[in-house]
């Protein structure tokens, strides 16, 4: 009867243990996954804190509250309003670049539209303002989320990879905010101009909190914002693609003179100095030629 009042005993206890041990499993898997939502926000908000830090005092910080059933369209609503100095079209933007803008403002709240929506639109260019062309919102491979580029010339390639930012032209969002980089051409070419689709920097899962750009606005006009994100022009990314111009030239050279053996000798073409193709420390300003003196 003792042994088998001790052997009861230990059976209770031995299904006791993995009851015990499950509910602490859960309690800590429940306890990991709330940390990891934790540190996420956790580095988005210092990403924000850096971006803050490097900005004009004219920026304030706020949180996207996404709406039901219209956040697929890239509407939302924003945490600040009039009072902290966000006006209806003020630029918002996140440590990885362009987010959307305000569409209209109230005194506490604010609602915006992101690149998701089908009435964004940027003015934008390449980072060596060589190429400029309109951004639009476009439903990529798979229905993916994208934009497009729209516009460019045809005689000229942009790389796959080439980053895109504000052009500042349009008076809405400030010059050299990232926008994305090219991930490949756009259907057919017309016979005047092509497009590209763009992946862009800021992802939809990224927008939880941002940067608007509060009033004055005016402060910012002119300025080049690139360096605010780390990104300065290196070389020329527009690759010209055009060669029927040089082929026509160099045909004219080794072409013979009309009128046969007697034909005076062809003029040498004058020295001419070309430069490297690059613009001035500040985008988009382009180098004129030089010529040498009494040319």
């Amino acid at each position: 009867m003792l042994a088998l009042q001790s052997g009861v005993l230990e059976r209770d206890t031995r299904f006791d243990d993995p009851t015990r041990l499950r509910a602490e499993r859960d309690s800590l898997a429940a306890f990991l996954v709330g940390q990891s939502a934790l540190a996420t926000e956790n580095e988005q908000l210092r990403s924000l804190l850096g971006l803050r830090q490097r900005l004009p005092p004219s920026f304030v910080p706020a949180e996207i509250i996404r709406i039901p059933d219209r956040a697929a369209v890239g509407f939302f609503e924003l945490s600040v309003g009039s009072a902290d100095g966000v006006r209806p079209g003020s630029p918002i933007v996140a440590p990885q670049g362009l987010v959307g803008r305000v569409r209209n403002a109230d005194a506490r709240i604010a609602f915006g539209i992101d690149w998701m929506n089908p009435e964004f639109a940027a003015s934008a260019m390449t980072l060596d303002g060589q190429v400029y062309g309109i951004v639009e919102p476009r439903q990529g491979p798979g229905g993916e989320p994208m934009l497009a580029l729209t516009g460019t010339p045809r005689h000229v390639r942009l790389r796959n990879g080439t980053l895109i930012v504000t052009s500042g032209h349009g008076g809405v969002f400030p010059r050299g905010v990232p926008i994305g980089r090219i991930a490949g051409v756009e259907g057919t070419e017309t016979s005047w101009q092509r497009n590209y689709l763009i992946e862009p920097s800021v992802s939809p899962s990224e927008m939880d909190y941002v940067m608007v750009l509060g009033a004055p606005q005016q402060t910012l006009e002119g300025v080049d914002m690139a360096p605010i994100w780390g990104i300065e022009p290196t070389k020329p990314l527009a690759v010209d693609s055009s060669e029927a111009l040089p082929a026509a030239g160099n045909a004219s050279a080794t072409e013979p003179a009309a009128g046969g053996t007697n034909a005076a000798p062809a003029t040498p073409a004058p020295n001419v100095t070309r430069p490297e193709r690059r613009g001035p420390h500040l985008l988009g300003v382009p180098v004129k030629p030089q010529t040498t003196p009494g040319q």
